[in-house]
């Protein structure tokens, strides 16, 4: 069979209240549906995501690979027969049967996941299990998690050792969050929650670049800012930069940023993430899911043996 390359990418569950683990939860909801055609959810937007298979790995977590499809959408079809003009033809799926959009595979052990194909932030994973877990009759604080990023241990060490001498946040800006951005308005942001982190070491001896002066009044558009040290070495300001830098490298919704270290190397999302590329079996336009769950639980096993999991 061909090899493809998938990304393997670890999250932490991240609880409202403390106290719950994930793994057991989806152990019970996956337990109590039977078949696949039980554990579907169908989104807002028609499409379903279906719960096909699942693999228990006793102390190592509990795997799942599910499907995301739209019910009786038909499939495009190409005519090899040689014409100067050839149109789009469509073929409906038999009966019982749809055509498979894409899919996505996750390992839960405990509040450790490592997930595969699962969008921005795990969200098709996360989307999933609430809507399992309401099906299934569990409590609502079931549903009451996020899949947060977690930093590479080996990158966040550098930014304590080395020491972060600026960190540039690229953002799509609108009017309103142009407001929030400079002023520190609206919700709990990263960037407020990263200035009243540090406001009381950085103070006046933060720079910001001179575009600043143009977002406000932006009504769209992406811009760079970058916040660094004006001028001196003062301990303080340092130390509230570097602290600055730790918070962006470790947010979840800091996705797009560039932290410069002080002795020239920068770090970007994704050499912060927890990550790994591996070689899995092309079947269809997915993967081998056995071959897929055997890489992710070796991967569990390598972040467990590094400390990443007890962080």
């Amino acid at each position: 069979m061909p090899k493809v390359g998938r990304t393997l990418e670890y999250r932490r569950v991240r609880w409202l209240a403390a106290g719950h683990s994930l793994e057991q939860f989806l152990r019970q909801a996956w337990g109590h549906f039977p078949t696949q055609h039980q554990r579907t959810v169908v989104k807002a937007d028609g499409s379903s995501v279906c719960g096909l298979r699942s693999r228990q790995y006793d102390a190592d977590g509990f795997a799942i690979q599910c499907a995301r499809y739209t019910a009786n959408q038909s499939i495009g079809v190409l005519s090899m027969v040689p014409a100067p003009d050839a149109e789009v033809g469509e073929r409906p799926p038999d009966a019982d049967e749809n055509f498979l959009n894409a899919d996505f595979m996750a390992l839960v052990r405990g509040n450790h996941v490592i997930v595969m194909n699962a969008g921005r932030n795990a969200a098709a994973l996360g989307n999933y299990l609430r809507g399992l877990f309401n099906s299934a009759g569990l409590p609502n604080h079931t549903t009451q998690f996020e899949l947060s990023r977690v930093g590479d241990l080996d990158k966040l060490a550098m930014i304590e050792n080395i020491g972060v001498k600026a960190v540039a946040l690229r953002v799509d800006i609108a009017e309103a969050s142009a407001v929030e951005l400079i002023d520190g308005a609206g919700p709990d942001t990263i960037w407020n929650r990263a200035k009243r982190a540090a406001a009381s070491t950085l103070g006046a001896l933060i720079a910001q670049d001179d575009q600043l002066a143009r977002i406000r009044e932006a009504e769209a558009g992406t811009v760079t800012v970058s916040i660094n040290i004006k001028k001196g070495d003062l301990l303080a300001a340092k130390t509230g930069l570097d602290h600055l830098g730790y918070e962006v490298a470790e947010d979840e919704e800091a996705d797009d940023f560039l932290i410069q270290l002080r002795d020239g190397q920068s770090i970007s999302p994704d050499e912060v993430a927890v990550r790994k590329r591996v070689s899995v079996d092309a079947i269809a336009n997915s993967v081998s899911a056995d071959e897929a769950w055997t890489k992710m639980r070796q991967y569990m096993q390598e972040l467990a043996a590094n400390g990443q999991l007890e962080a």
